[in-house]
């Protein structure tokens, strides 16, 4: 069920636990039933799912470090941030690295948005000065660049992605190796952090 994390408690609501009978029955010794009162209270959402768990974060050593790879420069709304996590788990991204200054991984919102994929990608920070370190190449998201179309990436890389108002920074910016554009067509301003994320991945990432 959970790849990077052992499952400590699941504490859920009666009629879930009766829906998810098949993927629960490795843990039906960790499984608390409560009602909806008791699950608003534990979680911190306004508004709370079906199921809470509680896990405990143990770190593997078999990612895959020859594929794809995510860099999220100064990412600050949690909603982005998880949604991010959560296109890198669609696209097969094994490893996200974030900067210091974007909002912790594991805010709850940040996981909530990403739906499960903390239990399949390597999550880390990371310095954007130091990413021409990571030895791959680097297609960062800029508004004056290439557009992204055009490239057809020959070996996996790193896509790069900055800030939702105020772009890449300038030390992302000096270690990219390409400098992509989604080309705009109509009178939009700016295009959301994590769907540009989504368009990058379908576009540099081989079919």
């Amino acid at each position: 069920m959970c790849k990077a994390y052992d499952i400590e408690y699941i504490l859920a609501l009666t009629s879930w636990i009766e829906t998810n009978q098949d993927i629960l029955t490795p843990y039906w010794d960790k499984i608390i039933p409560i009602n909806s009162k008791e699950l608003g209270q534990i979680s911190q959402l306004t508004t709370a799912n079906q199921v809470i768990m509680v896990m405990s974060n143990t770190q593997i050593s078999d990612y895959d470090k020859s594929g794809w790879s995510l860099f999220i420069d100064c990412i600050q709304d949690p909603g982005n941030m998880g949604t991010m996590i959560r296109v890198a788990d669609w696209f097969g991204i094994s490893s996200v690295y974030a900067t210091k200054d974007s909002v912790d991984f594991y805010n709850p919102k940040v996981i909530q948005s990403a739906m499960g994929s903390h239990n399949r990608v390597e999550l880390k920070e990371y310095p954007s000065s130091q990413l021409a370190q990571l030895n791959k190449p680097i297609y960062g998201l800029v508004l004056e660049g290439e557009d992204i179309r055009e490239y057809k990436p020959a070996q996996p890389g790193i896509i790069a992605i900055g800030n939702e108002s105020k772009g890449l920074s300038l030390a992302a910016q000096e270690s990219l190796d390409y400098r992509c554009t989604i080309k705009k067509y109509g009178g939009a301003e700016s295009l959301n952090a994590a769907i540009a994320c989504g368009i990058a991945c379908q576009t540099l990432i081989p079919k």
